[in-house]
């Protein structure tokens, strides 16, 4: 459990200052359990790690857990991914594999400074990422087995001829969550155009 260190270090803290206050200062036993207890549950809180996407705190936000939940289990993904680049042999494959980590990671850092599309990107986390960090994986079980029979090599090959379709896959998220990005882009260009046009007929 993630509070697990949290509880551990509030409580001993608490036990500290009550073996301290009771046994060392002798103060009323009552007393002591009931201030020990306060300090647990008031350093339990201030611990508490401030979760923040783009600089708001996962609280605040309208389904914030939900979204926090999105964004670990995407970069337990990517950490996959990159555990899975760094073990595969073939130079061709690493190659790919490295492409599509790199276009994966590039989403998630501009999901995290752009918290509002993170639920426009929910197949990006639950399919094509997850998909991806499992046959990598997989790539890498099969290759380690050393085995050159034709039903692994074909698991591999396929495996392979996967990967730049996934980052095709990948890159068309991208385009899609930049949408109103790009028609902004394209309007301040047409503007332009229209600007200089006229300033051009003076």
């Amino acid at each position: 459990m993630k509070d697990t260190p949290r509880m551990i270090a509030s409580a001993l803290i608490a036990a500290i200052l009550f073996l301290l206050l009771f046994l060392f200062l002798h103060w009323n036993l009552i007393v002591c359990i009931l201030l020990c207890v306060g300090v647990y549950f008031g350093l339990f809180f201030l611990l508490k790690p401030n979760r923040r996407i783009a600089g708001i705190d996962v609280e605040s936000m309208p389904g914030g857990e939900e979204i926090q939940k999105l964004l670990d289990d995407a970069q337990t993904d990517l950490a996959d991914i990159d555990k899975a680049v760094k073990a595969i042999a073939d130079p061709a494959v690493q190659h790919n594999a490295q492409a599509l980590y790199a276009t994966g990671t590039r989403i998630l850092a501009y999901l995290k400074e752009n918290p509002d599309k993170i639920k426009l990107a929910r197949r990006f986390f639950t399919y094509y990422l997850d998909t991806a960090a499992k046959l990598l994986a997989r790539y890498v079980d099969f290759q380690n087995t050393g085995l050159h029979s034709e039903e692994v090599m074909e698991i591999l090959c396929k495996t392979a001829e996967s990967l730049p379709v996934l980052n095709k896959a990948f890159e068309k998220q991208f385009t899609h969550l930049m949408q109103g990005e790009l028609l902004d882009v394209e309007a301040d260009i047409e503007l332009l155009k229209s600007t200089l046009k006229m300033e051009g007929g003076k």
